[in-house]
């Protein structure tokens, strides 16, 4: 049996080991920024990311880093719920400005892009008395890169549904989001057709469906036109690679017009879904306090 004195030593030792497990707790690795950066000097590198209703709960100085760190030349948000939080925030971004619609007073949609490459020409909503098919006018942003021209339509289309397309309800969520997609090809194809643009966003439904219930038809359709560059991400999904994890679902997407299929074609051109998370060290952290998207990104060469 052990003496008073050697349980008193015990204790006295567990406390110790317990304290200093604490302790270790504290003390956050360093984080390389190289482990989420997507951008390159060679290429355009458009983002698209959902902040889930930013900025209520979100970690305002963690985002700014990772803003950073991503290095990109344009990045699309969705669900920008205040509009002077949102311009601070990018007035704290070295080389980056911001541009924000007032289409809708909350789920706003907004742009970052880097001073030093791109240049704004003009920004735009369209379909703004169209709340059917778009909750959220779609916002254009008219840029110039490296000489060249390019549109950028952010989209953050009606949510929910039930993977069936009721012919029936003008109001279902499923008819909805394929009346948006009829109507932005029609409105490329009427006001942009020879432009090179960049369909992206919270699409909220998956590309990779059944023909009776996949709502992005027209555009798959249309392969001679159109091309949805995360589609192999689609189409081989795992937990790693889809942009809203909570579900297992890639909901958020990139569609590229035939212009740019040769740019596409390029040395370093690709489409992949970032995982921000490991800025954060882990999911839940990240989730919990920047968004339940990943963000979405392309790079796109150019043809010499």
């Amino acid at each position: 049996m052990m003496s008073r004195k050697a349980i008193i030593i015990l204790i006295i030792v567990l406390l110790i080991i317990t304290a200093c497990g604490k302790n270790t707790v504290l003390n956050t690795p360093d984080i390389d920024p190289s482990s989420i950066n997507f951008g390159t000097p060679q290429t355009l590198d458009v983002i698209t990311w959902n902040l889930r209703t930013f900025p209520q709960g979100t970690d305002l100085e963690a985002l700014k880093q990772i803003i950073l760190a991503l290095n990109v030349d344009v990045i699309a948000f969705q669900e920008i719920m205040d509009y002077t939080t949102f311009i601070d925030m990018a007035s704290d971004i070295p080389n980056y400005n911001a541009c924000i619609y007032s289409a809708t007073d909350t789920y706003r949609l907004a742009y970052l892009y880097d001073t030093r490459t791109v240049t704004v020409n003009n920004q735009y909503t369209i379909y703004e008395n169209d709340s059917n098919p778009f909750p959220r006018p779609p916002y254009i942003l008219d840029i110039t890169w490296e000489n060249d021209n390019y549109l950028i339509i952010n989209n953050h289309l009606k949510a929910f549904g039930d993977n069936y397309i009721d012919e029936n309800n003008n109001w279902d969520e499923e008819v909805r989001r394929r009346l948006a997609c009829m109507n932005l090809d029609s409105y490329i194809s009427t006001n942009l057709p020879n432009s090179k643009v960049i369909v992206l966003g919270d699409m909220n439904d998956q590309i990779a469906e059944p023909p009776e219930y996949n709502v992005f038809l027209n555009f798959i359709n249309k392969s001679d036109e159109y091309y949805f560059v995360d589609m192999p991400i689609a189409v081989s999904p795992n937990y790693n690679n889809v942009s809203y994890p909570n579900s297992f679902s890639h909901i958020d997407h990139i569609l590229i017009t035939n212009e740019l299929f040769a740019d596409f074609e390029q040395g370093g051109s690709y489409c992949k879904t970032i995982l921000a998370e490991n800025w954060m060290l882990n999911w839940n952290t990240y989730s919990s306090t920047i968004s339940d998207h990943r963000p979405v990104g392309i790079r796109l060469g150019k043809p010499h």
